[in-house]
């Protein structure tokens, strides 16, 4: 496949302002109240009592619908970084892209479980073992520990995608196509056949990712209106087997991120907001801090009996000024890096 190096796809930036919009809110508004359990497992705090009439009810999955446009938007722009830079160079592209970042956020996570052992009744349960297996991301799984940020799996997800296609795209003599194909058996098999593992939970997302790769192939003339649908309901039903939830409500979740993702490739200017694209310049930083931190605050201001959506208003503020912060000092210039270091293996 021939490069293309002026390639934009613009509704992608309104498209992850809104993913993320839809998974910071779904924390706040949904899984701090309903999960507390959980929550006061991750923190290490006592469960959140009262507060029965906090948060509101949707008939679907907010952080579903956010997570499948975040898919969906790496299967459309990761084909593209491989036809323009090669394996080599995007791997060293990604690493500064993702890691960096992430490591930035991990120290405000852990700070925040610090201050949250300060609290009544709560305690420090933080392990050498749960930094080092947060530190390598993609490797969490095998060196083991707690997890201490309830949203990093989808960044694992994203870097065994991002090995996984660009090994193939190496081995298939840099054919974006036929390293699809190359890895669709291999995910079957994996998913389906061999020993139940962790990894099955990683790998089952990739035909998710790769339904949006087919929309690249089609916005770039690489495959005509026939193949593109086929490809993508074909993808989307691999999805569905391969992951075997039984949950029809969670894959109609997932189904509404693939729709506002079709509409907004469609229709570029359904997202094309500007509340959206500011949101999306700072998602990933906003991301990796979002979580534990707003959690934190959530629980914090609970103490003193502030009213539901004052907190999670506040929390919305906080987490949004420390992910600026990230994105500002750490995230823009550890890119820059990145495209240096990239640029001299051209």
């Amino acid at each position: 496949m021939s490069q293309q190096p002026h390639i934009r796809f613009d509704f992608a930036d309104g498209l992850r302002g809104l993913a993320m919009l839809a998974v910071v809110l779904f924390h706040y508004t949904q899984t701090f109240w309903f999960r507390r359990d959980r929550i006061a497992e991750v923190m290490g705090v006592p469960p959140l009592p009262g507060y029965d009439g906090a948060s509101f009810v949707l008939p679907f999955n907010l952080g579903a619908v956010g997570v499948g446009l975040f898919l969906l938007i790496s299967g459309l722009l990761i084909p593209l970084s491989l036809t323009r830079m090669g394996a080599l160079r995007f791997a060293v592209s990604r690493f500064f892209r993702i890691y960096p970042t992430y490591w930035a956020g991990l120290v405000v996570t852990v700070a925040a479980l610090w201050l949250a052992a300060q609290l009544p009744g709560a305690a420090w349960a933080v392990t050498p073992r749960d930094v080092l297996g947060h530190v390598s991301i993609a490797l969490i799984d095998w060196i083991g520990g707690r997890n201490i940020d309830p949203v990093m799996w989808t960044l694992k997800v994203e870097l065994w995608f991002y090995a996984m296609l660009g090994m193939a795209f190496a081995l298939t003599g840099r054919r974006i196509k036929w390293a699809i194909w190359l890895l669709l058996p291999l995910l079957v098999w994996l998913c389906r056949f061999a020993p139940v593992n962790d990894f099955q939970t990683i790998v089952c997302y990739f035909p998710l990712m790769f339904a949006g790769s087919w929309v690249y192939f089609y916005q770039t003339g690489h495959a005509g209106r026939v193949e593109t649908v086929l490809h993508f309901i074909g993808l989307l039903a691999l999805y569905v087997w391969l992951t075997g939830w039984g949950n029809p409500g969670l894959y109609a979740s997932y189904g509404i991120g693939v729709a506002l993702f079709v509409a907004g490739a469609l229709w570029p200017q359904l997202v094309a907001l500007p509340l959206l694209t500011r949101v999306a310049s700072v998602s990933y930083a906003w991301y990796v801090c979002h979580a534990t931190v707003g959690y934190l605050i959530l629980f914090t201001l609970a103490q003193y009996g502030t009213p539901w959506w004052a907190m999670v208003a506040i929390a919305l503020a906080v987490t949004w000024g420390i992910a600026q912060a990230i994105h500002r000092w750490v995230e823009l210039p550890t890119q820059r890096w990145g495209k240096v270091l990239s640029d001299k293996l051209k």
